[in-house]
């Protein structure tokens, strides 16, 4: 007896791009006929419509010419096959015919650049675009497909998720989507893992010396690379003298003033760091203020400063004319006529005597070297008389005309005034003249100088300038004639005066001096030079040489143990100039000066390496220094 068709393979599900082929299997054993059924309609093929591009295969397949997916016909659906004969018809399960679709714009996706911090964790996202079926997205990193790994995974949605970034993550990321109908790939993703700045080598705590160059290393690194920059924390650098050479701070020439905190700093967008160090600049002591040669009355306090500034700061050390070779007198101590302040500054002698004098000297010392200074101390019973610089000088004058007598005056030692007399002869008193006196035509200026206005005949007197002060006192006159008719006199042109004379070198009997001429004077006048000399005791200033045609001299026949001052004029035609500067009072020598033993300089470095214990290995410098600076020759000799 007969029976219905039994379906021996049923179709299965299909895939098929848009136009591609296709085809859904369907076979049966004791067939007649094989139908086509989608979504419950019979599919017309071509055997039964030749523009249908939908064939029935000999087998019973329903094959598909290129599968159709449009708003008027696709061939997507659910599909079925029916076999039937004379005994009745059996339904094959059913198909899905999918057509297979990708649309071309991602619906998400990750930025073009991407920076982020090593050791943060980064989502690179990616949403493919719709598709039938739902595309695979995969990551391609620098072309290379990304796997999973303990780090780096791919989301469920298709996201890139990369925890603890490291600097070897920087890559082009790509997020790719794929399915039946092909493949998507967003625009690529700049992946940048930055390291924060750190240092490679750091700048250390460094010491030199004042005038050294010095280099503070400084080298950082990062990604990116980091800029390197140099300040200092409590004010700006020298830019003249500070550069920057391969991260590096270079500094030429430093002072004590280029010392304190330099701070390297690196930056870059993945942040900053900074590394410091201290530069102690060690400044060698220099003497910002020498002791002045000084010249002091018997019992009257004197003071000697002598100011040294360095890094660290000095000590200062003084040492009498009077006091052993070998000794010094520190900051705070005394002697029997001397005492030194708290800082070493200044030196304070006490009711000074004429055996004090000579040279004192002062030692300043660091941890940088060693610097001295000198002074030559002399103390006297009197100091120089004042000595008039241009006196009056006899005048002829036309009655109703105008004299003027000078009386300029020198007086470095003491305060001097000048007062006017006048006598109408020889035999006559002589009258003083007042600023303030009946004869509103007479003048007193500061100057010292007598002015006369509108001179008449009775004015014709003999008129004395007098010079007083504390340490002497002098006087010069000078004859007013008032004549009719005469022709006024011209005042003479006087050379200027010479620079203050230098005690060269000196012994028992001579001192020699050098001064130098007068940069404003007319080399076309030939002019000499007279040199006058006062010694303590004198009531008056002496002329030594009355022609010098040089710039120096030598004035002999002095006497041993006395202190001399001496002063220059230039003199040409017209006259003698203004007298120069006074020079330093020099004591000629009463006998040989001693000198120093080897011994003796070994006592001056052990005293001082015993007051000196904390300035290590710059204290036997000084010694030396000392001892040097002690040794005979420094006051000169003439044989």
């Amino acid at each position: 007896m007969g029976a219905p068709p039994v379906i021996k393979e049923h179709p299965g599900n299909v895939v098929a791009r848009r136009n591609d082929p296709a085809t859904l299997n369907c076979a049966a054993s004791g067939i007649s006929r094989i139908r086509w059924f989608r979504d419950g309609e019979e599919v017309v093929t071509s055997s039964e419509d030749q523009r249908s591009h939908r064939v029935l295969l000999p087998s019973g397949s329903l094959f598909f010419l290129r599968v159709t997916s449009t708003r008027r016909d696709s061939d997507a659906g659910t599909y079925w096959c029916v076999a039937s004969n004379s005994y009745g018809a059996t339904r094959s399960k059913n198909a899905t015919l999918i057509v297979a679709t990708l649309a071309h714009d991602f619906q998400q996706q990750a930025d073009s650049s991407i920076k982020v911090l090593v050791g943060e964790s980064i989502t690179l996202p990616c949403r493919p675009p719709k598709g039938t079926p739902p595309p695979e997205v995969t990551w391609l990193r620098d072309g290379h497909q990304v796997t999973n790994s303990s780090r780096i995974s791919v989301s469920q949605d298709g996201d890139l998720i990369i925890t603890q970034a490291i600097q070897q993550d920087s890559a082009q990321y790509i997020c790719r989507a794929h399915n039946v109908a092909g493949a998507r790939q967003a625009p690529p993703s700049h992946l940048t893992v930055m390291t924060p700045p750190w240092f490679e080598e750091q700048p250390s705590n460094t010491s030199v010396a004042s005038g050294a160059s010095v280099e503070l290393g400084c080298r950082a690194r990062g990604s990116p690379s980091p800029t390197v920059t140099w300040r200092r924390m409590d004010e700006g650098m020298l830019l003249g003298r500070a550069t920057i050479e391969d991260q590096q701070l270079v500094l030429q020439g430093v002072t004590v003033a280029d010392s304190g905190v330099y701070v390297c700093e690196a930056v870059s967008e993945a942040g900053v760091a900074t590394a410091r160090a201290t530069l102690t600049v060690i400044g060698a002591p220099v003497l910002t203020q020498r002791p002045q040669h000084l010249q002091v009355i018997h019992g009257n306090e004197a003071q000697l400063q002598c100011h040294v500034e360095g890094k660290p700061q000095p000590l200062v050390l003084w040492r009498l004319s009077t006091l052993d070779r070998t000794a010094v007198l520190p900051p705070g101590h005394s002697s029997s006529h001397a005492s030194v302040s708290d800082d070493g500054s200044t030196l304070l002698l006490h009711q000074p005597a004429p055996r004090d004098t000579g040279t004192c000297y002062c030692w300043g010392i660091n941890s940088g070297g060693g610097v001295s200074g000198r002074a030559e101390v002399v103390v006297v019973t009197a100091l120089p008389p004042p000595v008039v610089g241009v006196g009056p000088k006899d005048l002829t004058v036309a009655p109703g005309g105008v004299a003027k007598f000078s009386c300029e005056v020198v007086s470095e030692a003491a305060a001097a005034t000048v007062t006017w007399w006048y006598r109408p002869s020889a035999h006559l008193p002589s009258r003083q003249l007042s600023q303030h006196s009946h004869q509103p035509r007479t003048s007193l200026p500061k100057n010292g100088a007598l002015i006369i206005k509108d001179v008449r005949l009775d004015d014709a007197d003999i008129y004395s300038c007098h010079v007083t002060a504390t340490t002497g006192s002098l006087q010069q006159e000078a004859v007013l004639n008032v004549v009719e008719d005469t022709t006024p006199m011209e005042s003479p042109v006087l050379p200027p005066p010479p620079s203050k004379p230098r005690i060269q070198s000196w012994n028992q009997t001579a001192v020699q001096l050098s001064w130098l001429p007068n940069s404003q004077g007319s080399k076309a006048d030939y002019q000499w030079y007279v040199v006058e000399y006062w010694r303590q005791g004198w009531t008056e200033w002496r002329v030594a040489d009355a022609v010098i045609t040089q710039e120096s001299c030598v004035v002999s026949y002095l006497s041993p143990g006395h202190t001399y001052t001496f002063l220059v004029r230039a003199v040409n035609s017209q006259g003698a100039s203004f007298p120069s500067p006074w020079s330093d009072p020099v004591t000629t020598r009463a006998k040989p000066h001693p000198t120093l033993t080897a011994h003796q300089v070994r006592q001056v470095q052990c005293r001082l390496s015993r007051s000196l214990v904390t300035l290590t290995k710059a204290t036997a410098t000084a010694g030396d220094c000392y001892a040097e600076l002690e040794l005979p020759g420094a006051s000169g000799g003439l044989g």
